[in-house]
Formats: structure tokens, C-alpha cells, sequence
């Protein structure tokens, strides 16, 4: 039986910091992908790959758990719409599918709390696997709280150019203290977004954004965060999200909205050094798989 798995990729975070010396990001998921086909016995199409090292490392992790010595990982296939190093979950969303596919080839079906400590053990991960909007400690995952589910937003996704490597960025030496530094801010930002989801106010889930995305320049500095932020304001965007170990930037709308190209060609126009990645969706669904 094959099974076809898929799973999240984000828009960087709606909030990335620390509160009282606890780590943590809040998910935001979009409908951008990775899948994986399990059990696949013939090649595929060129533009399915073998599994890349991440991946690889989570289907031995899969079998190590169970105890399982023969299966051969070479079965399982990947593939992504998700572009990598640019703070989209590109590497999270291909280890959950991966390791989930491995699991259902052999007959087992994983616990996202079981999916989220394969995925933590390969590296600090975002938690898009998870259904919904999730505050989540992206290094230990001592912290997996689910707040509630996204009221639907569009996404304008630019980028400042460049790759950025999340285990390399999470080695920082000073990172931590940068992060502590903020803190104030992030509180103010979590209190706003809980507010926001529990009312469906996307006003204030894009003011909590905001809020994070400027609070990280210290850490991260993107040099055109402002103007870009400021052009959203005039086509009337909800808010900035940004990924905070990332290089990409989006613009918040109701999904309704319709000036939203207008708002594209406008940022291409006046900020010419950005790159147009993608116009996106939020989404709740989590990863899911079915047989096929």
C-alpha cells in the first residue's frame, strides 16, 4: 500500500521570542508544500528527488524507534513546493512527511507529539505538522500549546535575497540575550494575537505580526522592512510577518482583498532589489496523508 503524505509549509512566523527564559515561535502555515510517496517501487517523474540528508535522517530515525532494521528508506520520495533557506519550513515540512511516510509504510501511524521529537531531533523545526496555530519551543519542545485556528489571510511574499541556515542561525553566541532583549515586545504581541484568533480580528492578529517582524531588526536586519511595511499600509495590508530566521517578508490581507496584485507591482516598482516569491494562503489543516 502507498501512502501519500503531505504537510505545511510557512510564512515565517506571526511571532518569534522568548518569554520569562522560554523560547518559542507561533506557526504560520500556508498552502505551500512538502509530500512524500511511500513504498515506491519504481523511479518516478524527474522532478520527484531521493530523500536529502534531513529527510534521510528522519526515516532512520522513524526505524531506529521501532526497532525496525530492513526497511529500505530509498522507497520513500519527496518532493516540495517550498523554496528552501529562505525561512519557509522547507526543511521542517520535508522531515515531517518523510518520517510519517516511513512510519505508514510500516504500518504505524505517528503521534504528532511523536512526529515533533523525530523532527526536533534532526534539527530546530517549525511546527506546521501541527493542525491550527501552534505556540511552539522550535529547539526542545518542551512548549507545544495550541492556540486556536487561523481566521483566513492572504499572504504577499517578498525576498531580501540571500540563504539563510537555521542550525548555523541558532548557534549564535549572543543570540539569546538578543532575544531577551525583546521580550517586552513579544509579550505585547502574544496578548494582541491570542485576542486576535480568539475573536477572529485579523486587524490584531496583523498588529502582533508587525509587532515581532520590528522587534527582530536587532537580530536580523532586513533593510527594507520598513518602506515595505509602510507600502502595505497603503493598500490597506492588516499587518507585516516576517521570517525571523529567514530573508522573506510578507504583506497581511483579508482574503478578500482585491488590490492585492496592485500592492505586488507597486513593491516591484519601488523596491526593486526585492524579489516576488509567491501570494499565498493561510491554512489550519496540519499534515495529512491518504492511500493511494
Amino acid at each position: 500500500m502507498t501512502y501519500y503524505v503531505r504537510a505545511p509549509g510557512t510564512c515565517g512566523e506571526f511571532i518569534q521570542g522568548a518569554i520569562d527564559g522560554q523560547s518559542f515561535l507561533v506557526t504560520c502555515p500556508i498552502n505551500r508544500y512538502s509530500y512524500a510517496l511511500s513504498q515506491v517501487t519504481h523511479p518516478l517523474p524527474h522532478y520527484y528527488c531521493s530523500l536529502q540528508p534531513k529527510a534521510s535522517k528522519a526515516c532512520r530515525l522513524v526505524k531506529d524507534t521501532l526497532s525496525i532494521a530492513n526497511q529500505d528508506s530509498t522507497s520513500i520520495y519527496v518532493r516540495s513546493d517550498i523554496i528552501q533557506g529562505k525561512g519557509m519550513a522547507s526543511s521542517s515540512a520535508d522531515i515531517a512527511v518523510a518520517a510519517m511516510a516511513t512510519a505508514l509504510s510500516l504500518n504505524i501511524t505517528l503521534t504528532p507529539k511523536e512526529l515533533e521529537i523525530i523532527c526536533l531531533s534532526v534539527e530546530p523545526t517549525d511546527a506546521s505538522f501541527y493542525p491550527g496555530i501552534t505556540q511552539f519551543d522550535y529547539i526542545n519542545g518542551s512548549i507545544c500549546n495550541f492556540m486556536g485556528m487561523c481566521p483566513p489571510l492572504k499572504i504577499l511574499i517578498f525576498d531580501e535575497g540571500g540563504i539563510v541556515d537555521t542550525v548555523s542561525f541558532n548557534k549564535q553566541r549572543d543570540l539569546f540575550q538578543k532575544i531577551q532583549e525583546k521580550e517586552p515586545i513579544i509579550k505585547e504581541a502574544l496578548e494582541l494575537f491570542t485576542k486576535g484568533l480568539e475573536s477572529h480580528d485579523i486587524t490584531l492578529i496583523g498588529q502582533a505580526a508587525t509587532l515581532s517582524a520590528f522587534a527582530n531588526q536587532r537580530i536580523l536586519y532586513k533593510p527594507n522592512l520598513y518602506e515595505f511595511h509602510d507600502i502595505g499600509n497603503t493598500f490597506q495590508s492588516v499587518g507585516t510577518i516576517i521570517a525571523h530566521s529567514g530573508t522573506i517578508m510578507g504583506l497581511l490581507f483579508p482574503n478578500d482583498h482585491n488590490a492585492v496584485e496592485d500592492c505586488r507591482r507597486y513593491i516591484e516598482k519601488k523596491l526593486p532589489t526585492l524579489q516576488y516569491i509567491d501570494t499565498v494562503e493561510t491554512t489550519n489543516e496540519g499534515l495529512t496523508y491518504i492511500k493511494r
